[in-house]
């Protein structure tokens, strides 16, 4: 690089550093991932979209859903995390063991 020299070239390294370490310390801080990152899906992930799946197929029989309807109303979301969080464990295993065996033969519920 002309024009720069090396005390200048050394402190711009130094200031990266600086930064680096910064913004290592403050992911490890919060713990969880920064807005926009992603993470891998667990199996109780898995095990709750599955479920999903479920509660609506029985809704939807019982309220069959209007010709336009393509995603579900946030009152039935609701409706579906509320019931999930008041399961139990034993309640919650057939779609866990369904997770498993899902992502044991490479299929992942999206």
């Amino acid at each position: 690089m002309e024009g720069t020299s090396k005390k200048t070239d050394t402190k711009l390294a130094e200031k990266d550093k600086q930064k680096a370490a910064k913004i290592a310390s403050n992911k490890a801080k919060s713990g969880k991932p920064k807005k926009g990152t992603s993470r891998r899906m667990t199996v109780m992930d898995e095990a709750y979209f599955l479920f999903i799946g479920h509660y609506k197929d029985e809704h939807f029989k019982k309220y069959p859903p209007l010709p336009t309807q393509r995603v579900i109303s946030k009152e039935l979301r609701l409706a579906i995390w509320k019931k999930w969080m008041d399961m139990s464990d034993k309640d919650k295993a057939p779609f866990k063991k369904r997770a498993k065996e899902n992502r044991a033969n490479g299929c992942v519920q999206l």
